[in-house]
């Protein structure tokens, strides 16, 4: 059985994301920056408020009213430059947090660029490596190097976590390019994507 390749994987994935349309593209960044939301809070809670992340909040209330068949509003330009600063770099908080963070924000500008009036134009299907990095991240805390020795699809518990957020992506990538978004569609778009976020350790 082939090992895993990440790179492989992140390539075919975006081929799949850059496919769907543009409310698809919204609702599957939107759920995951949803999932991912819990890892803001512990960041926030970690370092007594030193990072806070309102402007992520903000953004992923837009989403819903897009993705269900209202009009894009605005470029989100501002908003957008809020998110992006809103998280730490790694000399700032150790990993895996600072990555959580800028993991989390990403994905809840993702979805923002998705749901504005520039989304068809700005969009970079690529950002799907942001959602599949905090589990990336969280198993190289563990010991597991997904990149460098990587072990066979479900060769072990570590690499099932990996399977299972891959398996995920390419089913919702599938069901989103055949169906339109709901507000049921996105509720349990966001139920599924759970097992994005990694148990945090520590």
């Amino acid at each position: 059985m082939a090992n895993f390749d990440l790179d492989s994987t992140v390539e075919e994935l975006a081929r799949s994301v850059e496919e769907l349309p543009i409310r698809s593209k919204a609702a599957l960044f939107g759920a995951c920056a949803e999932v991912l939301v819990p890892l803001l809070d512990d960041v926030e809670r970690r370092t007594s408020g030193k990072w806070t992340f309102s402007a992520a909040r903000i953004a992923l209330d837009l989403v819903p009213p897009f993705i269900e068949g209202g009009p894009a509003q605005g470029d989100h330009l501002e908003l957008r430059k809020r998110i992006l600063a809103a998280g730490p770099n790694g000399h700032e908080l150790d990993s895996p947090w600072s990555s959580y963070a800028q993991d989390a924000l990403t994905c809840a500008d993702a979805a923002l660029v998705a749901a504005s009036t520039l989304g068809d134009l700005d969009f970079e299907p690529i950002w799907i490596q942001y959602v599949i990095n905090p589990m990336v991240v969280s198993l190289d805390v563990q010991g597991y190097d997904v990149e460098f020795s990587p072990g066979p699809v479900g060769g072990n518990e570590l690499q099932v976590q990996l399977d299972r957020v891959i398996a995920f992506l390419h089913s919702a990538t599938a069901r989103l390019s055949l169906q339109a978004v709901d507000r049921v569609t996105y509720r349990d778009l966001v139920e599924e994507a759970e097992i994005i976020r990694p148990t945090v350790l520590g």
